[in-house]
Order: C-alpha cells, then sequence, then structure tokens
C-alpha cells in the first residue's frame, strides 16, 4: 500500500490536472466567443452591411442638406440669423420626436410580421401608422403655425427679440411640413422592416437634391422669385418633405405594401392598443431626449447676447450629428435583425439573435472610434460654414469633445436598437430619463460654457450606454442565452 501523504496527493494531483484540463478549454472558448462576436466578413457581416451602407447613406442625406442649410444661412453674414436657425431647428426637431412615436414601433412591428409571411398583416400595420400619423401631424402642425412664440420659448427665445423676430417665419413655414415629414418617417420604417433599405434611400436623395437646389434660390432670391432670408431655407425644407411624402405613398401602394382603405379607416381599439401601449413609453423617451436637447439649445442661447456661442454650437452640433447619423443607421439595423433572428425559427432564434445582438455591439464600437477620428480630421472645414472668426474659434473645442464622445455613440445606439427591436420601451424610456436627468443636474453647475454643455453630453451618453449594456447582458430576453 501506498503511503498516507501518496494516497492524499493523488486525488489533488487528478483535481489539478481536471482543472488545467477546463482552463485549457475555456481559453480557446473564450477565444471562439470573441471571434464570432468580432466582425470577420462572414455571411452575418454581409447582411449587416448590406442593410447599414443604405441606411448610413440615407441617414447621412438629411444632416448634409442640414448643413448644405447651415451654409447658406452662414453666408449672409449674420450670426443672430444662424443662431436663429439652430433654436428654431431644434424647437422643429424636438416636437417632431416627442409627439410622433410610430416610427419606432413601426420598424420592429412589421419586421415580426414580414418574418411570418403575413402580407395582409404588412399592410393593415402600416396603413394604421400613416392614419394615426397624420392625425397627430396635425396637432404638431396647429402648435408651430398656431403658436410659434410658445414654441420659440422653449428654448429660451423671448418673444419680440432679435434672434425670435429672425426664427418666427422659419418656424411657421416650417410647420407647413409636419404631416407630410411624420408620414414619410413612418413610410421609411415601414420599409425598414421589410429589410428594404434601398427605396428610402432613393426617395430620400431626390428629396433632398431638391431641397438644395431651392436653398439659394428662396434665401437670396432668384428672378422673380424675392429674396426670403431664413424663411427661404424653410420653404425649401418643406417642398422636398412634401415631395418625399407623395413618392412614399406612391410606391407603397404600388407594391402592396399599404391599401387605401387601411389609410383612410380608423383603426379598431384592438389594433390601436399595441401602438398606444407601446408609444406611451417611446413618448416618454422621446420627451426626455428632446428636453435633454431643449436645456442644451437653452443654454447656449443665454450665453451672450451676440449669438456667437449659440452660432458656434449649431456649427459644432452639426458636425456631431454628420457623425451621429452613421452610427444610429447601426441602431437601426439591430431594431430589424433581432425580432426578424428571434421569430424566425429557421434563422436560429434566440441564439441567432444573441450572436446577432453581441456582432452589432462590436459594430458599433468599431465604427464609433473610426467616425470619431474622421470628425477630428474634418476639424479644418469650420471655416466653411460661417466667416465669423469668433464663431469658428469658439466652435473648436466643442468640435472636439464631440468627436472624441462618439467613440461610445455607436454602442449607444446600437444597445437602444437592441431594446427597441425586443420592444423593451418602457425599460429604454427611464434608461433615457434618468440619463436626462443627470445632464440637467450637470448643466445646472456647468452649463455656462459650451464646454460645459459638452461636458454634460458625456454625463448623458454614459448613463445611456450602462442602461443598454446592463439590459443586454443582465435583463433582457437575451441575458439568459450562452453563446
Amino acid at each position: 500500500p501506498l503511503p498516507a501523504a501518496s494516497r492524499r496527493a493523488r486525488p489533488r494531483a487528478a483535481a489539478a490536472a481536471t482543472a488545467d484540463a477546463d482552463a485549457s478549454e475555456a481559453g480557446p472558448a473564450k477565444g471562439r466567443a470573441w471571434l464570432s462576436v468580432r466582425p470577420c466578413g462572414d455571411e452575418l457581416d454581409t447582411t449587416i452591411i448590406k442593410l447599414w451602407a443604405p441606411a448610413v447613406l440615407n441617414f447621412l442625406l438629411i444632416p448634409l442638406v442640414g448643413a448644405v442649410d447651415v451654409f447658406w444661412v452662414g453666408r449672409m453674414g449674420d450670426a443672430l440669423t444662424l443662431a436663429a436657425q439652430g433654436g428654431a431647428n431644434q424647437v422643429f426637431s424636438s416636437t417632431f420626436w416627442i409627439i410622433s412615436f410610430l416610427p419606432s414601433l413601426v420598424t420592429p412591428l412589421v419586421a415580426q410580421k414580414a418574418a411570418s409571411g403575413d402580407a395582409e398583416a404588412v399592410r393593415k400595420q402600416v396603413g394604421e401608422a400613416i392614419f394615426v400619423s397624420c392625425f397627430i401631424g396635425l396637432v404638431g402642425m396647429v402648435f408651430l403655425i398656431g403658436v410659434p412664440q410658445l414654441a420659440l420659448k422653449t428654448v429660451g427665445m423671448t418673444p419680440g427679440s432679435e434672434v425670435a423676430t429672425h426664427a418666427l417665419p422659419y418656424i411657421m413655414t416650417r410647420g407647413i411640413s409636419f404631416i407630410p415629414a411624420l408620414v414619410s418617417t413612418v413610410a421609411f420604417s415601414a420599409f425598414r422592416g421589410t429589410m428594404d433599405t434601398m427605396t428610402p434611400l432613393k426617395v430620400t436623395l431626390v428629396s433632398q437634391v431638391l431641397n438644395v437646389a431651392l436653398d439659394p434660390v428662396f434665401i437670396f432670391g432668384a428672378g422673380f422669385i424675392q429674396a426670403m432670408g431664413l424663411a427661404g431655407a424653410a420653404l425649401a425644407t418643406a417642398f422636398a418633405e412634401i415631395l418625399s411624402c407623395v413618392a412614399y405613398i406612391t410606391i407603397l401602394l404600388r407594391r402592396g405594401l399599404v391599401s387605401v382603405q387601411s389609410m383612410v379607416r380608423p383603426p379598431k381599439w384592438e389594433a390601436l392598443r399595441p401602438l398606444l401601449t407601446g408609444g406611451f413609453a417611446v413618448q416618454l423617451r422621446s420627451v426626455a431626449i428632446n428636453l435633454t436637447f431643449l436645456a442644451v439649445t437653452s443654454a447656449t442661447l443665454a450665453m451672450d447676447p451676440s449669438g456667437e456661442a449659440a452660432a458656434a454650437h449649431t456649427i459644432s452640433t452639426q458636425l456631431w450629428q454628420l457623425g451621429g447619423v452613421v452610427l444610429l443607421a447601426l441602431s437601426s439595423c439591430a431594431s430589424i435583425l433581432v425580432p426578424q433572428r428571434m421569430h424566425r425559427k429557421e434563422d436560429g432564434g434566440k441564439r441567432a439573435a444573441r450572436e446577432v445582438a453581441d456582432r452589432l455591439l462590436v459594430w458599433g464600437l468599431y465604427a464609433g472610434v473610426a467616425f470619431g477620428a474622421l470628425q477630428l480630421a474634418a476639424l479644418p472645414l469650420l471655416g466653411v460654414f460661417t466667416p465669423i472668426q469668433a464663431v469658428q474659434d469658439a466652435a473648436r473645442v466643442p468640435s472636439i469633445l464631440g468627436a472624441v464622445l462618439q467613440f461610445i455613440n455607436g454602442v449607444v445606439f446600437v444597445g437602444e436598437g437592441i431594446m427597441q427591436g425586443h420592444q423593451a420601451f418602457e425599460q429604454l424610456a427611464i434608461n433615457t430619463a434618468v440619463a436626462t436627468g443627470l445632464l440637467l443636474i450637470s448643466l445646472h453647475f456647468f452649463g455656462g460654457s459650451l464646454e460645459g454643455v459638452w461636458a454634460s453630453f458625456y454625463v448623458f451618453n454614459f448613463t445611456r450606454v450602462t442602461g443598454c449594456l446592463r439590459h443586454h447582458f443582465r435583463q433582457g430576453p437575451l441575458a439568459d442565452v450562452r453563446r
């Protein structure tokens, strides 16, 4: 028989060998998991790129055209006019997204219906969303045209002030396009739900080319058309939105994705319930996000009476949004692919959905770093937007801070797109509300400078990304799926 010490050593040796074996297996397993998450040019990456590339171009067109608007208005050489445009644009955008909760709901709902192959359900869903969007759009239009001074006060514009005087005709003219803009956004979301991103790209391209062509004509005048100044930029945008709406409805009808009856017939309560239930949470989130941007715009308008700080913020935000919309396009990919994979068992169900979600998060990280670097490289373009040197100087540091913030923006947008795909709108609203509350606290202490305003944006986005990642890895329906 073996000595007692040897007998005790054998189990310990066996346990150590087992532990070593487990560790050696765990190492390659973790490596394989990382390889499956990292973009590697496989079929999943190809699918993501096919959805993302047209969506990027589509999302980029609008801020690019917005940059053209800023360029032409900046050529007027008046900082107050540029500040008025930035403030009025924020009022329109905030009003639009606060009351238009439908687009966030339509994409995952249509994706589910399309995945099941029920064409009639798709037509019904799209038609009901368009009907509701017309009613909501009417409310927004009446608000902007009927009480424009009240609308402008939300960003701190005092009625009768020079900035408000410039902004008043702009916001009223933009109000004309509220219904067409909302219908177009719902139609765009419907096409995304069917994984068609090329059609929205073509419609957006044609309509925004019209916007670019009409900008200098309406702003400075040409031939029999009198110069309208800042209101001319708004009118050019309104024409483009109307064209976009007509084109979308025509294409939806021709492809059988909607019927005239479904668009004009009031939806039944059973059909409205999922829209309104999810819509309430989406609306709360929209209120929180737009309260953020309204508070930021109000802070920049109050910094100095010359309007230079607000003009600098308009320019730095424009550059930030150019990169941001590229990353936002990844969010749309997540809101399409995650529910599609989950509801089609032949595509792999929850396990495939987890793989898509994890891959998209890494895509978001890589893309955020890339576009942040590009924004830093684009700093010399600040002079293109305005000839006023003081405004250029004031916009430099905020533009740098915005570029660095892009590094996490991709993960933020993808994480929120995953939550939209799960229809986790309530949790998404809570995350955003907490982020907004912390931003408002930060603005209270640091909002007296543009650098402080952008530091508050850091607080806002770091809070959002923390909530998204917690939901994905700890709370969401894919958290318990082992890769």
